[in-house]
């Protein structure tokens, strides 16, 4: 019987945490320079606090990792107008995204 405790609470524990999308490192900042020399580290924390503000109202936030660079290209404007993401904001939030993204 405590086995089946244990393991219930367990259970209820990992479902109730709560996912922090990827922050990301200097070393991915240097990877995603390497195809846009214009990103930074900097830049990809501010797509990540974006990201992590807006897009959690409507989705949960470790769904987006799980899409190819040519379906975040896609959803993203959508996304972005039903976030009220001004252009920077979505340039910002895109390259989080493609790069944690593609995160070897």
């Amino acid at each position: 019987m405590k086995k089946v405790i244990v393991l219930v609470s367990f259970i209820l524990l990992a479902a109730c945490a709560a996912y922090k999308p990827l922050a990301p490192t200097q070393g991915d900042a240097d990877r995603a320079a390497k195809t846009n020399p214009e990103i930074t580290l900097t830049n990809l924390n501010e797509g990540k606090a974006i990201f992590e503000d807006k897009c959690h109202k409507c989705h949960s936030l470790k769904k987006p990792f799980h899409k190819s660079e040519e379906e975040i290209k896609a959803a993203l404007p959508i996304m972005a107008k039903r976030a009220k993401l001004d252009s920077h904001q979505e340039e910002l939030v895109l390259q989080y995204l493609l790069t944690m993204t593609t995160k070897p």
